[in-house]
C-alpha cells in the first residue's frame, strides 16, 4: 500500500489558518493526503513509463485531487488550492493534463511529502535465506493491515449490503491461496528474466489480491465497470487486468474455455446474408477462402505467415512472432487501417496505425501487408466490414447519432460502431455459454471477454451440446470453443530445498576431502589403505 508522511510546517501552517474548529486543519489535511495516496495507488497499478520511472511521476488527475482532496473554513476553501496559494503543494506538476486527449497530469511529490510503497520489492523482504515460517508471515500480512486495504479498496463494505446491491457493484473469484503464494516466490527470488519495474507491478497486484483473499476467507472482489459497448470490465487490479502467470497463480487448476477467433468467427455469421444480398450466386468458400483457412486450421495458416513475414529474424523468437502476428490480425479483425503511416489528431498530436505500433519493424511490417494471404484477409474483411456498416446505416441509423461510436469532430467511426455490434453480441453469446454450463452443474468462476474459466472440465459431450445450441440459439454455424487447461503454481518450501542443497554440498566436500587426503599417501599406504580403489584395477 501506499503511505505518504507530510513535514510537521504543513500541518502547523493549516491550523494557524484555520485554527477552528480544533481538529479542522487535522481532519482536512488527513482527508487531502488520503485522496492523494489513493490516486498514486492507481497509478502504480499500471505499468510505469521509461520517463515516469526516471523521474519519479505518477500520471494522476489534478482536477479528482481537487475535488476529492476536500474543503476547509467557512467559505469552503479546497485543501488543494489552499496549499498551492501558501507554497506548500505536496505535488509538482511536470506535465500537464488535458480534457482534450484526456490524459492525466504528471506530477512528483515534493520536497514536503514522502512516498513509502509497503509493495515494493525490496531485497530484504524475502531472500534466499529467509526461513519457510518467516516468508509464511510476511505473505499472510496481519488481519489488521489486511482489514486496512479492503476498506480502501472497498469503502462500501464498510457498511452492510445487500445481496442485490453487492451482486451490482462486485463480482467474486475464489482465490487459490497457496498457489498465489508460490507465483509470488517464484516472482521474487527466481524470476531473473523480468524488469524491476515490472516486478514491482507484478508483486502489488498479486499482494494487493492475496490480501483481500486473506481477509475475505479465499475470495477477491472485483469491482464491476460495465462498459457502454457491452462488455463487462473491472477497474483496478482483476483477473482481466493482470498478466496470465498471476491469472493462472490466483485461480489455480482451472480450464479456460474461449470462442476461436471470437471476431473472425462473428463476422462470418454474416458472410451468407452478404452473398444472399447481391445478385450473382457466388460460393461462400470461394469468396472468403482465406479467412475459412483461418478458422479452420489456424495453426498451419499463421505458420505460412509467420516464415515469409519473419524470414527467420533472430532477434524475435517463435512465441514473440506468433503473438504479434495475433495482435496484428486481430487489429485488422476489428478494422484496424492496413497503412503504414500515422496522421495528425486534428489536436497538435500524432497518430501511428495500429499496425504501426504492432509491427515497428519496418522491414518486417512491409512483408507482412505485402503478403498475398495477409492482403486477401483484410479484403474479405474489409467487404464484411463494409457489408456491416451498410446493415446499420439502412436498418439502425440510431446508433450513429450515439457520441460514443463518434470522432472527436462528430462523424460516426466504422471501427467503432463495428466494436460496438460485436461487443454486443460476444456479451449476449458469453451469457448462452455460461447459462447452459450453470444448467449442468458447472459453474464460472471467472470471465475475460470471449473466455470463461471452470473449475472442471466441461468433458466433450457439454462442449458439443453447448456449442450445437449456440450456433442454433445465434444462427452462427462458426462458433467454437477451445479448451485449455490451466496448472496452478505448486507450494514451495525453500527450508527444505536449502536442506537438501546445504547435505548435497556438505558430502561434496567430504568426498574432496577424502580425495585429497588419500593423494597425501605413499603409494605403499594407499594400498593397504581400506578405502583406497585403483584407478585401473587389475582383473584376475
Amino acid at each position: 500500500m501506499i503511505r505518504i508522511s507530510v513535514k510537521d510546517e504543513v500541518l502547523s501552517k493549516l491550523k494557524e489558518a484555520f485554527p477552528k474548529p480544533p481538529a479542522a486543519a487535522n481532519r482536512a489535511l488527513n482527508k487531502y493526503i488520503s485522496a492523494l495516496e489513493s490516486l498514486i495507488e492507481k497509478s502504480l497499478g499500471f505499468a510505469q513509463t521509461p520517463m515516469q520511472r526516471k523521474l519519479d511521476l505518477y500520471s494522476i488527475s489534478l482536477h479528482d485531487l481537487a475535488n476529492k482532496g476536500g474543503q476547509i473554513g467557512s467559505k469552503k476553501k479546497r485543501v488543494h488550492s489552499w496549499l498551492a496559494e501558501n507554497d506548500l503543494s505536496l505535488v509538482e506538476t511536470v506535465i500537464p493534463g488535458s480534457k482534450f486527449t484526456k490524459q492525466n497530469s504528471q506530477v512528483k511529490l515534493t520536497h514536503l511529502a514522502t512516498l513509502q510503497d509497503t509493495f515494493e520489492l525490496q531485497d530484504k523482504i524475502l531472500s534466499v535465506s529467509t526461513a519457510d515460517d518467516e516468508i509464511e508471515l510476511y505473505l499472510s500480512g496481519d488481519p489488521y493491515s489486511n482489514k486496512l486495504l479492503f476498506e480502501h479498496l472497498y469503502p462500501e463494505c464498510k457498511k452492510r449490503l445487500s445481496k442485490e446491491r453487492f451482486g451490482e457493484l462486485f463480482d467474486t473469484v475464489p482465490v487459490d491461496i497457496k498457489s498465489l503464494r508460490g507465483y509470488i516466490y517464484w516472482l521474487i527470488l527466481e524470476s531473473n528474466q523480468i524488469r524491476l519495474d515490472l516486478k514491482n507491478l507484478y508483486l502489488r497486484h498479486a499482494l494487493t489480491i492475496l490480501a483481500v483473499a486473506n481477509h475475505r476467507g479465499g475470495y477477491y472482489l472485483q469491482r464491476k465497470k460495465p462498459s457502454p459497448f457491452g462488455r463487462m470490465y473491472y477497474q483496478g487490479v482483476s483477473v482481466q487486468s493482470v498478466n496470465k502467470e498471476l491469472r493462472r497463480a490466483m485461480l489455480g487448476n482451472c480450464w479456460e474455455y474461449d470462442i476461436r477467433s471470437s471476431v473472425v468467427s462473428w463476422k462470418m455469421g454474416f458472410a451468407r446474408s452478404y452473398l444472399d444480398s447481391l445478385s450473382t450466386k457466388l460460393e461462400l468458400r470461394k469468396v472468403f477462402r482465406t479467412t475459412l483457412s483461418f478458422l479452420d486450421s489456424k495453426a498451419e495458416f499463421m505458420t505460412m505467415v509467420r516464415r515469409y513475414v519473419f524470414r527467420g529474424e533472430l532477434k524475435y523468437s517463435k512465441e514473440l512472432q506468433l503473438k504479434i502476428l495475433k495482435q496484428a490480425f486481430t487489429a485488422i479483425s476489428f478494422g484496424a487501417r492496413a497503412i503504414d503511416k500515422g496522421w495528425s489528431d486534428g489536436l497538435g498530436g500524432w497518430t501511428n496505425s495500429a499496425i504501426v505500433e504492432i509491427i515497428q519493424d519496418k522491414e518486417v511490417r512491409d512483408r507482412f501487408l505485402n503478403d498475398e494471404i495477409v492482403k486477401e484477409f483484410i479484403e474479405e474483411q474489409g467487404i464484411l466490414d463494409d457489408f456491416l456498416y451498410g446493415v446499420v446505416k439502412n436498418q439502425l441509423p440510431h446508433l450513429l447519432e450515439l457520441k460514443i461510436l463518434q470522432t472527436p469532430s462528430g462523424k460516426a467511426s466504422k471501427p467503432k460502431v463495428l466494436a460496438y455490434l460485436y461487443q454486443q453480441d460476444e456479451t449476449k453469446v458469453m451469457n448462452f455459454i455460461r447459462e447452459m454450463a450453470k444448467e449442468n452443474g458447472r459453474e464460472p468462476i471467472a470471465n475475460v471477454h470471449d473466455a470463461i474459466f471452470f473449475k472442471h472440465r466441461l468433458g466433450v459431450e457439454l462442449k458439443t451440446e453447448i456449442e450445437y445450441w449456440l450456433r442454433q440459439y445465434d444462427g452462427n454455424p462458426h462458433w467454437h470453443l477451445t479448451p485449455k487447461e490451466i496448472l496452478r503454481y505448486e507450494p514451495r518450501y525453500y527450508e527444505t530445498e536449502f536442506a537438501e542443497q546445504d547435505h548435497k554440498e556438505r558430502i561434496r566436500q567430504e568426498e574432496l576431502e577424502a580425495h585429497l587426503y588419500i593423494q597425501s599417501l605413499s603409494p605403499d599406504q594407499r594400498a593397504n589403505h581400506w578405502c583406497y580403489v585403483p584407478s585401473n584395477p587389475r582383473v584376475i
